[in-house]
């Protein structure tokens, strides 16, 4: 099986029949890996309720827009929508609506987000809490694990308030992200995997050749210092220094020009408003011309 990187698909044309059907061909069990780890974490049946047939949607629509000529690798592409479909059909589920009860939203979302951190702690799964493999022997190892828990989850229920539109966590989400957007690339792309592409730790590490612990740890202490910063706004935290394991990454991001995903969003955002300032002070212009 191919390993999925760009190389392996250059000789194809993007969109092509070729490519599809190849890519569908190679990545068909990894979609349903997926399949199979989303309905874990919704006690669902992974064939039962339909998630198979989310996962290979997920992988089609993917295989039709990937373009092997970008340098991305296809799963790093298609990871999250496979995921995101897998979700859908998830949520449609007539042994999730049961489950659920049509009298309990709070529950349904409180469950969606429970699946959600087992996407980002896998190690879940296996009865084990987030820290304890970083602080064994540690007195406060078991609070600091449910913290860090606690704060994952805080940043997935601000992330899934914002999808739904909900106005009243758009004040956060927009502090929450200008703090990201002041880190250090490479803690802003471990938070833009984790919670944006819906990579687990563990994925990450593979992704950059390194020790698991390594992004375990850095991921703690971003969380610690973001909502730090949250919580006290006015209270000077100082900034958030990179750990050894870390810094090669961090280096070699910073060579290749690497701009932290988060500031590139501000950046971007900054633009729009300028050119719908510059838009507002032409039209005004032109209005006073015609009173």
């Amino acid at each position: 099986m191919a390993s999925g990187s760009a190389e392996d698909y250059m000789g194809y044309e993007a969109g092509s029949e070729e490519l599809v059907a190849k890519l569908v061909e190679d990545h068909q069990g990894w979609a349903a890996s997926i399949a199979r780890s989303v309905a874990r974490a919704w006690n669902l049946d992974w064939q039962l309720d339909g998630l198979d047939g989310g996962a290979y949607e997920g992988l089609i629509f993917s295989a039709r827009r990937y373009d092997p000529a970008r340098g991305v690798p296809f799963r790093a592409y298609a990871r999250r929508r496979i995921h995101e479909s897998s979700t859908e059909e998830a949520r449609k589920s007539k042994s999730w609506q049961r489950g659920v009860g049509a009298d309990a939203p709070g529950e349904q979302e409180s469950r969606e987000i429970s699946a959600m951190l087992f996407n980002v702690f896998p190690e879940l799964r296996e009865g084990l809490l987030p820290a304890s493999a970083v602080e064994k022997g540690e007195e406060d190892s078991m609070r600091s694990s449910v913290r860090q828990l606690l704060a994952s989850a805080s940043m997935l229920a601000t992330l899934h308030e914002l999808e739904k539109g909900g106005a009243d966590r758009a004040i956060e989400y927009k502090r929450m992200i200008g703090i990201i957007a002041e880190l250090e690339p490479v803690h802003q792309s471990v938070m833009w995997q984790v919670y944006w592409e819906g990579k687990s730790m563990r994925q990450v590490a593979t992704d950059w050749d390194v020790d698991e612990l390594n992004v375990i740890r850095e991921h703690k202490q971003i969380l610690q210092f973001v909502f730090t910063k949250l919580a006290n706004p006015k209270k000077s935290v100082g900034s958030l220094k990179i750990r050894p394991g870390l810094r090669p990454i961090a280096q070699s991001l910073k060579r290749d020009g690497f701009v932290g995903p988060f500031s590139e969003l501000i950046s971007g955002a900054a633009v729009v408003l300028l050119v719908l300032a510059a838009g507002l002070l032409l039209a005004s212009e032109f209005l006073g011309h015609l009173i």
